[in-house]
Order: structure tokens, then C-alpha cells, then sequence
């Protein structure tokens, strides 16, 4: 599939600001993903501008929030915090597009060859990206990600495990919040587009088909807020029959998923 496809987002940029130096060899570019988050997003970031990593880049990708003044508080928050970062974005579209050509469009935007994805629902503690850079470079994996810990609406600790393509066939227990290669992204031809949702599931499936290296990383450094206006809780849910099936035809030579 191409990512440069005519129906492809086009966006506005709100905020930019990049350091007067050479881009750094180990810069990560990190994506947030917004839509009508206002509540969240500050939390996010603010966890982000704490990770022990020095050298990152932030891009915000704000899908056309109109029920809050998202925009306003990132950029905002921006002004005041882009010394911590080498380089800052904030984006928006010109129209709502859904999660995935919402990552799409922070993967466009990276600086880094390496890209780590997280809605602005959710939060990472401090070693967080440093600790999935190492596990990325030491393995020499296409994506890396780690266990997390749920929070809001459920408390607990989330069902990641070991990469293991026959179970992730079965179902899937990786989520969005990982490091990945922009190489890899391009080669899987990016975040595909579903109703209904499930395009996470639908990525790593992607990684499987064309057999791609992902790393798991035993420790519990990513937070996945669990609350009532997330898609997982209303759109996801009362879809589950229907996106079984759209996933057993995208992808035919692997078993129903049994989620």
C-alpha cells in the first residue's frame, strides 16, 4: 500500500520549534496522538518531557478536536517546555481521519529513524523510551515494546507477553505504545485504516506477514489509561464480531483472531 495516496491527510502546522544543532545520533521522535483529549494531554506530556532519554523530538497530531481547546493548551504547553526537546510539532488536520493515518501523519513529520507511538489518554514512566532504545539496539529489532500497567476505570497489569506469532494470530496482546523503526512502518505500508477499530492488531499482524523482528521488554513502562471515552471501550467492543472477520480477510493465512 502507499503512503502517498491522494486522499492522504493534509494538516496544519500550530507550533514548530527545532534547536540550532546537528540532529542527534540517537534522537527519538516521539507521537502523540490527540483527539478531544484536553483532559489527558497534559498528563501525557508531561511524562514524556521526564523521560531519562535525552535527545527527543515531540510530535502532536491533533485529528481536528472540536469539543475541546486541545490545540490551544498543547501549543501552550509547547512554548513553555521546548528547550527540554531538540525538535517540537504540533499539527492538525483539516479534517477528523481516525487513529491511523493520525499516527500516519506523526510518522511523516519524525526526524528519527526511530518512532515511539502513544495516545494522548496515556502516559510512559521516566525510563520508559531510553529502556526500548536499548532493547531495540542491543536486539537489532524492527519494534520494541514493553508490559504495561492499566489505570483510571481498571487497575492492573496489562496481558503483554513474549513476541510469539502463533498466539498473536490467536489474539492480540501488543499494545500501540511501542518503539518502531519508521523502515518497518513504511514497509508494512503504515497504519491502515478500519471502521471499527482494532488497527493496532491490525499492524503487528502486518509485521507478521512480512516477518518482521519485534522485541518484547519484560517491565512495566508504558500506562494505558482505561476509561469510557476511549474507542476500545465503546466502538471496538460492540464491533468484535465484525472486526474478527475483517481481520481473517486482510490477513488469510493466519487464524481467526479469538479475542
Amino acid at each position: 500500500m502507499s503512503l502517498s495516496t491522494p486522499w492522504a491527510p493534509t494538516y496544519a502546522t500550530a507550533f514548530s520549534y527545532k534547536a540550532r544543532r546537528a540532529v542527534p545520533k540517537d534522537l527519538i521522535s516521539v507521537c502523540v496522538t490527540n483527539y478531544n483529549y484536553a483532559s489527558f494531554v497534559l498528563t501525557c506530556l508531561d511524562s514524556i518531557e521526564r523521560q531519562t532519554h535525552s535527545n527527543l523530538e515531540l510530535i502532536v497530531v491533533d485529528d481536528l478536536s472540536e469539543k475541546d481547546d486541545s490545540v490551544k493548551i498543547i501549543a501552550e504547553w509547547m512554548r513553555n517546555h521546548q528547550r527540554r526537546f531538540y525538535s517540537m510539532k504540533l499539527v492538525v488536520h483539516d479534517r477528523n481521519q481516525g487513529p491511523s493515518l493520525t499516527r500516519n501523519t506523526g510518522f511523516k513529520n519524525a526526524i528519527s529513524e526511530h518512532v515511539f507511538v502513544i495516545d494522548a489518554d496515556n502516559e510512559v514512566y521516566q525510563r520508559a523510551i531510553q529502556r526500548m532504545y536499548e532493547c531495540m539496539q542491543d536486539g537489532g529489532f524492527d519494534a520494541v515494546y514493553s508490559q504495561i500497567e492499566e489505570f483510571g476505570d481498571r487497575v492492573g497489569i496489562g496481558f503483554a507477553d513474549i513476541w510469539d506469532p502463533d498466539e498473536m494470530r490467536k489474539n492480540n496482546y501488543v499494545d500501540v505504545m511501542a518503539l518502531v523503526k519508521r523502515a518497518a512502518w513504511r514497509r508494512v505500508g503504515g497504519y491502515s485504516h478500519i471502521e471499527e477499530g482494532w488497527e493496532d492488531y491490525d499492524f503487528w499482524l502486518k509485521f507478521i506477514d512480512l516477518d518482521l523482528d519485534v522485541g518484547y521488554l519484560p517491565e512495566v513502562l508504558c500506562r494505558y489509561r482505561v476509561h469510557g471515552k476511549s474507542r476500545t471501550a465503546t466502538e471496538a467492543l460492540s464491533a468484535h464480531h465484525n472486526l474478527e472477520l475483517i481481520m481473517a480477510f486482510r490477513h488469510p493465512l493466519q487464524v481467526l483472531p479469538k479475542r
